[in-house]
């Protein structure tokens, strides 16, 4: 593993964790530099991961800052371009998990394609419900190929992508996203103690890490009433005509 990888991942726990907090300004490369005992040249990668992610930006003139979160009302989803989780995008509140189910298996034929795994390839497969501030948030339904890092349900009650950048050095880098409406299933309707049929909001997603490695193959249901997304769009001053 790279050194700059490592560096990103401890400035992303500090981050996560609020060593470093949202809205105030990072401490200086040269700090960094130090601190890892690193060329500035290797702190610029770790910083550009950072910022790719959406977790910092830079003011010229004026240094690096920690983004701030997402708007503290629990009815937000997580921004919709940016490669985060619940973790993140809710950082300041109480994160919580109920285990429905987990189990390892053989994938599916459509597992395997999203996945891009053999027939003969375990996965993890585990149901949660996501609550933030005691208050029902998602139903998650999760399929992850076992080779990527051995899960327990203890595991599962954290943040999974903060283990897995721990344990096995991955970062979700990039995600593609499906979103649709469509009836609430008997499952999730229990899971979110709504009418079966009721209409909800679902993410499909295929995460890749920083290899380009596609590592989950997820879906979460949310209810009618946290349908509500952030979607930030930029035009490079380039690429504008008049």
């Amino acid at each position: 593993m790279y050194k700059y990888h490592d560096i990103y991942s401890d400035i992303k726990r500090d981050i996560l964790t609020n060593h470093y907090r949202a809205g105030t300004l990072l401490p200086t490369q040269d700090f960094f530099a130090k601190k890892y005992d690193v060329s500035r040249i290797t702190l610029k990668k770790a910083l550009n991961l950072l910022e790719n992610e959406g977790l910092i930006f830079s003011k010229q003139g004026s240094g690096t800052y920690v983004r701030k979160q997402i708007d503290n009302d629990s009815s937000d989803l997580l921004p919709l371009d940016l490669p985060i989780g619940t973790t993140y995008s809710h950082r300041d509140q109480k994160i919580s998990s109920t285990i429905l189910h987990f189990d390892a298996r053989l994938a599916d034929k459509k597992e395997q394609e999203k996945l891009g795994i053999e027939a003969s390839s375990p996965v993890y497969e585990f149901k949660r419900v996501r609550s933030i501030n005691d208050q029902l948030y998602s139903y998650e339904h999760v399929v992850m190929p076992v080779y990527i890092a051995p899960l327990d349900e203890k595991i599962l009650q954290g943040s999974v992508y903060d283990y897995l950048g721990t344990k096995a050095k991955l970062q979700l880098t990039d995600a593609h996203r499906t979103i649709y409406a469509e009836e609430a299933s008997n499952q999730a309707s229990k899971a979110l103690q709504i009418e079966e049929g009721s209409p909800v909001l679902v993410i499909e997603q295929v995460a890749y890490d920083q290899k380009g490695r596609s590592f989950e193959f997820s879906k979460s249901v949310f209810k009618s009433s946290q349908s509500k997304f952030i979607l930030d769009v930029h035009m490079s001053s380039d690429r504008i005509s008049l």
